[in-house]
């Protein structure tokens, strides 16, 4: 039964997420969370579970962090921190105080930092306590309680637990059970537990979908003549006197139109799968490069590790930095965000780490499927991240 309970506590955590974020979208909204970050904390964290970042490599010693279980929860923390500007010292006084919370009721031991029930829910309750106290019945305390939980656990259950887990040969990664680890399940226990309690504003589905017309509507127009394919431009306001059911149905007809007006403006299929093959074969060059040196041990563990590492980081820098990489210069295609601005580091880290989840759905079958039927050419990752490939010098800003 524990063995069970272990399993499903966090899946229960995540579809408990999901269905807040079905119900009360507009006040994840004002933490600072839409469709990308929470596709981002959930089916990010699923699908990267099982993948570690090396960071530290020395003889007999190998420290990584968990894709999934640490770096996903840091990254998206950090964000909601700079979203919403919280408080350095709130911040801070939440972190110290969790920290050292987790410190006492963590233990190193031959299978890593483990922490016993109900010790364990100790940190996260600490976390929803502070948030309530500070941010009392505001959405921002959600994102707070988020924030010090998981930096909270991951300094005192991890970094100061360090100069033990050093004493001897050690292998292992910070977050390495992935959504069963601590750092993540404290997260996501805080984040549910203050946002109940904190006052939220129902979604109106009416409203929602009338809105994503109007922006369909202002970016197609701002780029082609919308009115050759029957969309006048006050076709927006024009919805209000349908019913929703109707509404539903001329929104997917206004989205076909407005694929087939915007076509020329996205990367095609064979584009997209061309550029993805010259990226991997210079990743895969390096790899081999890498290789050489036998830095992760055997030539072919160092060779796995290695692209795995080159292409989460080639893809993330080349599209923040230059919003392509080599292969898709060659095509004249370019990362940007669905109204066609320039896509920002969420987005394109998002899309990037939506790579996995691609890959295992059929090693992107499902997602060249999803290129070819879908309006804007958007894979899994593209579609969560809000971002489009689209042609350099057509429909440019």
């Amino acid at each position: 039964m524990e063995v069970i309970l272990f399993i499903a506590f966090p899946l229960i955590l995540m579809g408990l997420i999901a269905l807040l974020f079905f119900l009360y979208s507009p006040t994840f909204s004002t933490i600072g969370m839409g469709k990308r970050d929470v596709g981002l904390l959930l089916l990010g964290s699923f699908s990267t579970a099982f993948f570690n970042m090396p960071v530290f490599v020395y003889k007999d010693y190998l420290l990584a962090f968990n894709i999934g279980g640490a770096i996903i929860p840091l990254i998206l923390s950090f964000y909601l921190i700079y979203h919403n500007r919280y408080s350095f010292a709130e911040i801070l006084a939440g972190i110290i105080i969790v920290g050292a919370s987790t410190f006492m009721v963590t233990n190193v031991t031959e299978h890593g930092v483990v922490s016993y029930f109900p010790y364990f829910l100790i940190p996260s309750i600490l976390s929803f306590l502070l948030a309530l106290l500070l941010y009392y019945r505001d959405a921002l305390s959600a994102g707070y309680a988020y924030i010090v939980a998981t930096y909270g656990v991951i300094i005192g259950g991890d970094f100061l637990h360090l100069p033990e887990i050093f004493s001897h040969p050690f292998e292992g990664s910070i977050g390495g059970a992935g959504m069963y680890d601590m750092v993540y399940i404290a997260g996501l226990i805080s984040f549910v537990l203050a946002f109940l309690t904190a006052r939220k504003r129902r979604r109106d589905r009416r409203e929602e979908l009338m809105e994503k017309i109007r922006k369909e509507i202002n970016v197609a127009a701002r780029f082609v003549d919308i009115n050759k394919y029957g969309i006048p431009d006050d076709y927006a306001r024009m919805l209000y006197s349908y019913s929703f059911s109707k509404l539903k149905k001329i929104a997917y007809e206004i989205e076909k139109k407005i694929g087939k007006a915007m076509k020329r403006c996205y990367g095609g299929e064979e584009e997209r799968v061309l550029a993805f093959l010259i990226d991997s074969a210079i990743i895969f060059g390096l790899s081999v490069i890498t290789s050489i040196f036998h830095v992760f041990g055997s030539f072919i563990k160092t060779m796995a590790v290695s692209f795995f590492i080159y292409q989460l980081f080639y893809f993330i820098i080349m599209e923040y930095l230059t919003s392509t990489t080599i292969g898709k210069s060659f095509f004249l295609l370019e990362i940007r965000k669905e109204n066609m601005e320039k896509a920002d580091f969420m987005d394109i880290f998002t899309r990037n780490i939506l790579r996995f989840l691609d890959m295992f759905a059929f090693f992107y079958a499902l997602s060249l499927i999803m290129i070819g039927l879908s309006s804007k050419k958007q894979r899994i990752g593209d579609f969560i991240a809000g971002t489009v490939v689209a042609r350099r010098g057509e429909c440019s800003i």
